[in-house]
């Protein structure tokens, strides 16, 4: 089925200024403009703080802190230059804001998103630009899988969550449109949590 919807697949690291830069030239270049950023590029190593080696470290800060910075940083240029507004959407997680044993450099990454959101939103309200952030909590992933495969941790999450169940990635979809669309326009700085509840025990 056509849907006329016309996309391109391409692939960028974002832990690479020019890499991000290239990539934002080729969607310019493509369709003529950007409108939108969900900053989603993410990774995990889930290790005890003893445990933990520098390059462990370095590559999920890289990957999912200077990655929201540089990518979210190209497009902010580009949005700013076509002077139409837009929408940057940071993918957070429920460990920006709650604690959790094997987290310690997963939940710097995501605490920094959760604070780099209400940053940019400030910045970037009178070019009509919105930033907020989406914080999920358990969703099954490929990145998730293992962990959630082992009972004793799912038993866990599922106590811990009001729904009784992990997320799967369709309970995503109706915030991040929202966030996406104008009816959120009267929303920046805001860090939104779909987690069955997690946050609010």
């Amino acid at each position: 089925m056509n849907s006329g919807i016309e996309v391109m697949s391409t692939q960028v690291d974002v832990g690479d200024k020019q890499s991000v830069q290239s990539w934002i030239d080729e969607v310019v270049k493509q369709f003529g403009a950007v409108n939108i950023l969900v900053n989603n590029a993410g990774t995990n190593i889930r290790k005890p703080l003893v445990e933990i080696e520098e390059d462990d470290w370095e590559r999920v800060i890289d990957t999912n802190l200077k990655g929201v910075f540089l990518v979210g940083q190209a497009v902010t240029k580009q949005l700013i230059k076509q002077q139409n507004g837009g929408r940057i959407i940071n993918i957070s997680s429920i460990f920006g804001g709650v604690g959790s044993s094997f987290q310690t450099s997963y939940a710097a990454s995501k605490g920094g998103i959760n604070q780099i959101t209400k940053v940019w939103a400030h910045e970037l309200a009178e070019e009509g630009i919105t930033v907020n952030a989406l914080a999920p909590g358990y969703i099954k992933t490929p990145m998730t899988e293992g962990w959630l495969n082992d009972e004793k941790r799912f038993r866990k999450i599922i106590d811990q969550t009001m729904v009784k169940r992990v997320g799967n990635l369709t309970d995503l979809e109706g915030p991040l449109m929202l966030l996406a669309s104008d009816e959120s326009s009267y929303m920046t700085g805001q860090t939104l949590y779909v987690d069955g509840g997690w946050t609010a025990q």
